[in-house]
């Protein structure tokens, strides 16, 4: 019997116990009702102990995660403190080199204002030059012609060649003066333009004649591969395209070896006449090809030989073919020889203007 039903009954019955059969077996259900509540007392306390443990311990997580959590926040926090200065050391460098940036501009547009104004006097001085000295070359050239036309039979053969070394030096400098004139007109936009309706190839038929003695001298091969047909008109101004292939037939022999070839085309091609001169001289080195247009720009290579060049002609080829609303270029390869090549629209399909 379950102590607290047997203490009650004792209580109530005076350690007596007179019950029947039938009541011990109810007293006897009702002990073991006791005994199973024990059980399930003994239990929850069980689970109210386990429980705590359980809370204990997440508690404990909970705090030192808790813990880890703020030195980690105190962490970045100082971080962010550190970066911050940084950006605001970075900012205030920044704001020193755009102040200095600013003052380096206004000092650079000062120069180059400056470089301009130097620019035209120097175009204005070499213009002014040239036309002072092309009268007295124009005439020391008359005056030596006049030796070896008149003087021929009186001349010694010593004397003769010095009288044509000074007129081929005389011409070589009428022709440096000649171009610079030609640039000095190209940079200040005084350049005149006439233009008119022909057939390339007349043109180029023209130009080759002026050449025909050097090349029979030289030895070599000066050719025009004309097309099959006519082209059609081209509306240029053609004593500027003479100069354009004048300089290019010239840089032609002057870079090609005697016994050489150079070859003259020119055919339609996309709505244009393309025209090219082909040698198989020295070439151009790869390196220096970008700057092949520049002013006073030669080659290595070309320097190296005995042809004496300014580095004028291609530049003013340029500014002459661009002017037409064409474009020139060139293939070249070292020791090989070079292909220049350039186009020109035709008389319906571009206006040209006259200035």
């Amino acid at each position: 019997m379950h102590r607290i039903l047997e203490r009650q009954l004792k209580k109530i019955f005076k350690n007596e116990f007179p019950f029947s059969p039938e009541q011990k077996v109810f007293l006897k259900i009702v002990s073991d009702t006791y005994d199973n509540y024990d059980q399930d007392r003994e239990l929850l306390e069980h689970s109210f102990d386990l429980s705590s443990k359980e809370f204990i311990e997440l508690n404990n997580k909970v705090v030192r995660l808790l813990g880890e959590l703020k030195i980690e926040k105190e962490g970045v926090e100082q971080k962010v403190i550190e970066r911050t200065g940084e950006l605001n050391q970075k900012v205030n460098e920044l704001d020193t080199s755009n102040q200095l940036l600013t003052q380096r501009k206004e000092e650079l547009m000062l120069v180059n204002e400056r470089l301009r104004e130097l620019d035209k006097v120097k175009t204005e001085f070499i213009s002014v030059a040239a036309h002072q000295l092309r009268t007295p070359l124009s005439a020391i050239k008359w005056t030596l012609s006049l030796l070896l036309e008149e003087d021929s039979k009186n001349l010694t053969p010593e004397q003769r060649s010095l009288i044509m070394k000074g007129y081929e030096s005389n011409e070589r400098i009428i022709n440096l003066v000649n171009k610079m004139l030609i640039v000095t007109r190209i940079e200040s936009g005084k350049a005149q333009y006439t233009f008119s309706l022909i057939h390339i190839e007349d043109l180029i038929d023209s130009v080759l004649i002026d050449f025909v003695g050097q090349s029979h001298v030289r030895n070599m091969k000066l050719e025009f591969e004309k097309s099959s047909a006519q082209l059609p008109y081209i509306n240029i101004d053609s004593e500027k395209i003479r100069e354009v292939l004048q300089n290019l037939i010239e840089n032609a022999l002057s870079y090609t070896q005697n016994g050489g070839r150079i070859a003259l085309k020119a055919v339609l091609e996309n709505n244009m006449v393309k025209v090219s001169v082909e040698d198989n001289g020295i070439g151009i080195p790869e390196h220096q090809q970008s700057s092949i247009f520049n002013k006073f720009f030669r080659a290595d290579n070309a320097i190296k030989t005995q042809t004496d060049g300014s580095g004028l002609g291609l530049f003013i080829v340029k500014n002459i073919i661009e002017k037409h609303g064409g474009k020139i270029w060139f293939e070249s390869i070292l020791d090989k020889g070079t292909t220049f090549y350039f186009t020109l629209p035709l008389a319906d399909t571009v206006a040209i203007s006259s200035t």
